[in-house]
């Protein structure tokens, strides 16, 4: 599809949904390029408003207001945030209908999420609140060259979006340039099929997990496949996401496509946080979420590395406030050479993944895992260990909803997901512990590494 008629028809969908993300691009636009004070003025007027809101519309948020006597009239600059205290995963979990706002707009929906360990998670979200992430995303990409209409790979997936691969989606993506390939599997053959029609489409941007493009590479390296063809066929950026994007992992995505390769960071519960620009700064979306680092052990403010609590002043249905994210970051006010008075963010720890491989030979990324456990209620973390090859462990946290025949369920549905003779072993632990580093493995695998070191990938 031509562009700017691609561009044209995903406004119209917006639209329809309810979602004026298009109009909030134009704002995004303009506001990127205040002053400090007049963006800190927009800060305190959106964080004043969620409060009243919340104070009024939401059982939860008026409960700790007055027993924590915060009066919504107190809150007058962003600093008196610290009156309220941080909001714990737990605490979301089990108050969720009490944080509601179900009056807030369209197209109110409960949603599921996880972390790396599937430490589940439902919340709510409105056309509203998704009409502003969609729109910081969008800013995020033209700050490295890509407008909504212009071509895009998504090298991911859901068990939603890839069992959907029927004419009228097809229909739909084409009308807006958006392309699917499953980067939950990933093999010899399928990595060979993908960049067969990666070359025909010609995608602008690439968008998918750092560690799935590092395999990628790998894979096309043995078997002898050019990348780089792809940007004589119009590639521009890769664009990663969910993941820690490390620079070695950077360094070996650039070099195998050719091209720049910027990322992107966020959480489902908590929007949209941060994106690189054009300088591989990655700006925070100052004009939706005000950010904090703590220590995650005393709890007491850092000025430094810390653990970041994000606070969403744009997710009225559903407010979000001091929420601890479990994530490691540095957070910076230091001036980028684009010239933006937004603050930036460094991502340090936590958010790691891994693969398992099958006895046919597919690799299979930790977020295909992800979404099984988010299909069996209960499910508070997982975590999948392959010691040998043809046998697969998967351990679960559970809590009081998790059904009588939850482990059979979850053994049908990763036999169903691997489509292999596997082994498939499921446990109940009492809980899941980081790693050493703090951070989160969903897959731990020996096969996969010692396959990896060797580049033996068949």
């Amino acid at each position: 599809m031509i562009p700017i008629i691609a561009r044209n028809i995903f406004r119209l969908q917006e639209l329809l949904l309810g979602r004026p993300s298009f109009k909030i691009l134009s704002e995004l636009n303009k506001t990127q390029w205040w002053s400090q004070d007049q963006l800190e003025t927009l800060r305190v007027e959106r964080l004043k408003n969620l409060i009243a809101i919340a104070y009024e519309h939401t059982p939860y948020w008026k409960q700790l207001m007055d027993s924590s006597q915060i009066h919504p009239g107190d809150i007058r600059s962003l600093g008196d945030l610290k009156h309220f205290p941080l909001l714990e995963k737990d605490t979301l979990r089990e108050r969720r209908e009490d944080m509601v706002w179900r009056g807030e707009g369209k197209r109110l929906q409960l949603v599921r999420t996880s972390g790396s360990t599937n430490e589940a998670l439902e919340f709510y979200t409105s056309s509203s609140r998704e009409a502003h992430i969609n729109a910081a995303r969008m800013r995020g990409h033209e700050w490295v060259g890509i407008r909504r209409g212009e071509k895009e790979m998504y090298y991911w997936g859901s068990p939603v979006e890839l069992s959907k691969q029927d004419k009228l989606k097809h229909f739909r993506d084409w009308l807006v340039n958006d392309g699917l390939s499953n980067g939950f599997e990933v093999t010899r053959d399928r990595v060979r099929q993908y960049v067969e029609h990666w070359l025909a489409w010609k995608p602008k941007c690439i968008f998918g997990y750092p560690s799935t493009f590092v395999l990628t590479v790998a894979m096309c390296k043995e078997m002898g496949l050019d990348l780089k063809k792809l940007k004589d066929a119009g590639l521009h950026v890769i664009v990663t996401t969910s993941e820690m994007l490390s620079d070695v992992d950077r360094e070996i995505i650039s070099q195998g496509f050719g091209v720049k390769v910027y990322d992107s960071f966020g959480l489902r519960e908590g929007g949209l946080i941060g994106h690189e620009c054009e300088h591989q700064t990655m700006h925070c979306m100052d004009e939706q979420v005000i950010l904090e680092t703590i220590n995650p052990e005393t709890l007491e403010p850092t000025k430094g590395e810390g653990e970041l609590v994000v606070t969403n002043i744009v997710g009225a249905a559903f407010p979000i406030i001091r929420y601890r994210t479990g994530d490691i970051v540095t957070l910076s006010n230091e001036k980028c050479a684009c010239g933006r008075s937004l603050s930036s963010i460094k991502i340090s720890g936590g958010r790691a993944v891994e693969f398992i491989v099958t006895n046919q030979g597919k690799w299979v990324v930790g977020y295909s895992f992800i979404y099984i456990a988010r299909s069996v209620k209960g499910i508070v973390k997982f975590q999948v260990i392959q010691e040998k090859m043809g046998e697969i462990c998967v351990h679960l946290a559970v809590d009081n909803n998790f059904p009588e025949n939850g482990m059979d369920q979850v053994k049908v549905q990763v036999q169903k997901r691997l489509n292999s003779d596997d082994k498939i072993i499921v446990e109940i632990v009492d809980d899941i512990k980081p790693a050493p580093s703090g951070k989160y493995r969903p897959v731990i695998s020996k096969v996969a590494e010692e396959l990896f070191r060797n580049r033996s990938f068949s």
